[in-house]
């Protein structure tokens, strides 16, 4: 088995590789007898020729993603491995409409919805089945946006787990064409890896203060709603959802109604472009203030 040709086909997504021990999920051991495998991080690559060389000299390698150096936030929702995996957790409730098996699918979806997101934006995108029938959703984390809270954070643990972008490498997973023994790594579709939603990077940013620059133009005081505004038509392409959810939370935290927010900043979003507009501002606003009122 070569899967040189799995290997390349991720490359095509930008995605940065390095080879995993056949049938296994560990980084490759490069020379036989040797008691350490490779350092992933420093192996995992995007340059063809080194791609080429790892699988031509180990062809029947697993194919690793490196999640931080593809700019991948990877969603693992695994298949429940007993009834009522949920107990305890504040998720439990899903059992009374669901039963007493709750997939990882099934959380992610509640999640996203309890969090204002829409389930069909979030579903449709890369998404890879695995071995053991779960599902890795691949989103774009963005620019500009400091770490998350961990490489391998879980929302419920062993059920949906976070691959992100923290630490040195961040974390990694197994690509599309990858085998173990409980199975195979099969992509479900052809679709293009989506920017991660506002709510999920949002739940994944590390919590406690960080000594970075924010990506954002700040208002001077946030306590003014002109400051919030400007903050939000300043904000550069690619990271205006991301600064209307900053300042609708930094609102929030103030104390300012969303009734009183809502209109304003929803029409700077607008004004500058902001994708999907004003129904897409609203959506982050009030997920914004859900959120502050979770972590605040």
């Amino acid at each position: 088995m070569n899967l040189i040709a799995y290997a390349l086909q991720a490359r095509a997504r930008g995605f940065h590789v390095f080879p995993v021990e056949p049938y296994e999920k560990t980084p490759h051991t490069l020379t036989p007898g040797q008691p350490y495998t490779l350092r992933w991080g420093e192996a995992a690559t995007y340059d063809l020729g080194r791609i080429i060389d790892y699988w031509r000299r180990w062809p029947d390698s697993n194919v690793g993603v490196a999640c931080k150096p593809s700019s991948l936030l990877v969603v693992d929702c695994d298949i429940p491995k007993r009834e009522y995996q949920l107990a305890g957790t504040q998720y439990a409730g899903l059992h009374d409409s669901l039963g007493p098996l709750v997939d990882g699918t099934d959380v992610f979806r509640h999640v996203c919805e309890s969090l204002g997101g829409s389930w069909a934006e979030a579903y449709d995108t890369y998404r890879v089945c695995t071995g053991s029938l779960g599902c890795h959703y691949y989103y774009r984390w963005p620019q500009g946006i400091w770490s998350a809270e961990a490489s391998q954070a879980s929302i419920v643990k062993g059920l949906v787990d976070i691959r992100c972008n923290a630490g040195e490498w961040g974390g990694y997973v197994l690509g599309a064409g990858s085998v173990t023994t409980k199975g195979a790594y099969v992509a479900e579709n052809a679709a293009d890896v989506r920017p991660a939603p506002p709510w999920l990077v949002e739940l994944c940013r590390r919590r406690e203060p960080v000594k970075v620059a924010s990506p954002f133009r700040q208002p001077g005081r946030v306590g003014s709603l002109s400051g919030l505004i400007a903050t939000v038509e300043n904000a550069q392409p690619g990271n205006r959802n991301q600064s209307l959810l900053w300042a609708a939370r930094a609102a929030c935290a103030d104390g300012a109604p969303i009734d009183d927010v809502l209109g304003p900043l929803a029409d700077a979003y607008a004004a500058v472009g902001g994708d999907g507009g004003h129904r897409q501002a609203e959506a982050t606003i009030r997920s914004a203030y859900r959120l502050q009122g979770r972590t605040g």
